[in-house]
């Protein structure tokens, strides 16, 4: 069955609180979007243009960003992303990976939002590095759902843990139930296969795991063959 994926967009009597966001921009920084907010993003970068140096970096998406694709606020030289978009879910992505300033605006409603680069983040994930390689019972969870099955990945990650003495158990769904993971005690560390977000459930409930876009990053560090 063929999948088409259709974009929505907004449509706004104003831009809100366009006056207030001023007080927060620097000189120079970088404008990305949700793709729900495009249009709008071009009629913000229209006017702060005369008054700031902006930098647009058009990828795949232009300059939207979608799910976990950030690759437009991807700047050397840029310490401040202005986002034009609502919620801290993209934003959150951008001050672990990239460790930039962002600047959150809802053109709808006028809120501004800032969130600073988020240095602990990269602690966080050593430590579960270093629990995992202490681990010897490893439960991976493979998604089957479409965008986040990563198969040739799982196959790749449970070989080395596998290689480097570990036990490796294999677990295969669509939905994830973080609860669920009691029912299987003798698991000492558990590897999703799934949405990298997922690290934010992880890091949020204490869980014993990491995400494996993260894991295939850091594989280095956790076997030694």
């Amino acid at each position: 069955m063929d999948i088409i994926n259709i974009p929505t967009k907004y449509k706004l009597k104003e831009i809100k609180n366009l006056d207030e966001l001023k007080k927060y921009l620097p000189k120079k920084f970088a404008l990305i979007s949700l793709i729900q907010y495009s249009e709008y993003a071009k009629k913000i970068y229209e006017i702060l243009k005369k008054d700031y140096e902006i930098i647009l970096k058009e990828r795949l998406y232009g300059i939207n960003v979608l799910g976990c694709y950030s690759e437009p606020a991807n700047i050397n030289d840029i310490d401040t992303i202005l986002l034009i978009g609502n919620g801290k879910f993209h934003a959150e992505n951008i001050i672990r990976k990239l460790k930039k300033r962002v600047i959150v605006y809802d053109p709808m409603y006028g809120e501004i939002n800032v969130y600073e680069p988020d240095y602990n983040f990269d602690k966080i994930i050593e430590f579960l590095l270093n629990k995992i390689k202490n681990s010897k019972n490893i439960g991976i969870i493979l998604s089957i759902k479409p965008g986040q099955y990563y198969y040739l990945e799982t196959l790749k990650v449970k070989d080395k843990l596998e290689k480097s003495g570990k036990n490796l158990y294999l677990f295969i769904g669509d939905t994830i139930d973080t609860l669920q993971l009691l029912n299987f005690p003798y698991i000492d560390f558990w590897v999703f296969s799934a949405c990298p977000r997922l690290i934010d459930d992880i890091i949020d409930n204490n869980i014993n795991g990491i995400t494996i876009d993260i894991l295939i990053k850091n594989l280095d560090k956790v076997v030694n063959i």
